[in-house]
């Protein structure tokens, strides 16, 4: 008798175990973080893919268009678009334009756009910056060492890192980064990641 009472009591406590635990998941679901929630809904509306924010998987040495070394540490403290293109790509041709809009729209010092040319010339990029008039940075891959570090399977590819260096969001394809739901975006990180 003794011996199926605690069998019985064990039960029980094991029944109430399980309901604190899916009682206390619920609670803590339903007190989502209101910010990440914004933050989903914007990547959403604009396909991108949201990233846990680990460090990117390499700082590459690359250059500037004027020959200087350029690390993506660099610019930890900012919100960065890093977006890698090659001068021969339609869509790529296609969304320059948009990421030229939105460096002029969002003229805050805490938010730097890097466009990484995937192993072409300088001077072949040198001539695309003028024929599009572009202002952002633009970086040298020469050797396709960052894109392959990165991954990168199809141009045009983004990525957003946020300020501690970590990559939160990743989109592949062309996008209207001119539009006004991109501007809201990186506005809104600009606000909330500080």
């Amino acid at each position: 008798m003794t011996r199926i009472f605690s069998l019985n009591i064990n039960r029980i406590l094991y029944g109430i175990t399980i309901l604190v635990c899916l009682l206390l998941i619920g609670l803590q679901n339903s007190h989502a973080n209101p910010r990440n929630e914004i933050l989903d809904s914007k990547f959403k509306a604009l396909h991108i893919i949201k990233m846990a924010g680990i460090a990117p998987p390499a700082d590459e040495n690359l250059k500037d268009m004027e020959g200087k070394s350029v690390n993506l540490s660099d610019y930890k403290g900012k919100i960065v678009f890093l977006n890698f293109w090659t001068t021969w790509c339609p869509d790529c041709k296609y969304e320059m334009p948009d990421i030229e809009k939105l460096h002029q729209t969002i003229k805050d010092p805490d938010f730097i756009i890097l466009a990484i040319d995937l192993r072409e010339s300088s001077k072949k990029v040198k001539k695309y910056i003028r024929k599009y008039d572009l202002s952002f940075k633009i970086l040298l891959d020469r050797k396709g060492n960052a894109g392959r570090a990165f991954g990168i399977r199809s141009i045009p590819t983004t990525f957003i890192l946020n300020r501690q260096g970590g990559l939160i969001g990743k989109a592949m394809g062309a996008r209207e980064w001119g539009a006004k739901k991109s501007i809201d975006l990186f506005h809104y990180l600009l606000t909330q990641d500080r």
